[in-house]
């Protein structure tokens, strides 16, 4: 049997896609596990220090919007696809976002075309 819908995502996972990348920084404790690993553009981001000093250097660098074209949820995971659309090379993008989650909170993040 499996546990597949296509109902909204986690609120974490809700939370991190629709909150601005630099107001996310006060409530990255409450979205992500504090041994939470990113994987994004060829870079691997371990611990909430890390992930902070991402999503910090992402928010300056890029405006971007993102707009949720597809939801998949299983168990304890989402598979989020989004196009962006921004100040960034290669702008607009279509992105994966497959999310882990433990205790209601984003235990890993990969991002991926």
């Amino acid at each position: 049997m499996t546990n597949e819908t296509t109902e909204h995502p986690a609120i974490a996972v809700d939370t991190y896609l629709t909150t601005p990348k630099d107001q996310l920084g006060p409530i990255l404790e409450q979205l992500f596990t504090d041994d939470a690993v990113v994987h994004d553009d060829g870079r691997t981001y371990v611990g909430l220090d890390a992930i902070s000093a991402w999503i910090e250097s992402a928010a300056a660098a890029f405006s971007f919007t993102r707009t949720i074209t597809d939801v998949t949820r299983r168990a304890n995971a989402a598979i989020v696809r989004a196009r962006l659309e921004g100040t960034f090379p290669g702008s607009p993008v279509d992105l994966h976002h497959h999310f882990s989650l433990a205790d209601d909170r984003i235990s890993a993040l990969t991002i991926c075309p």
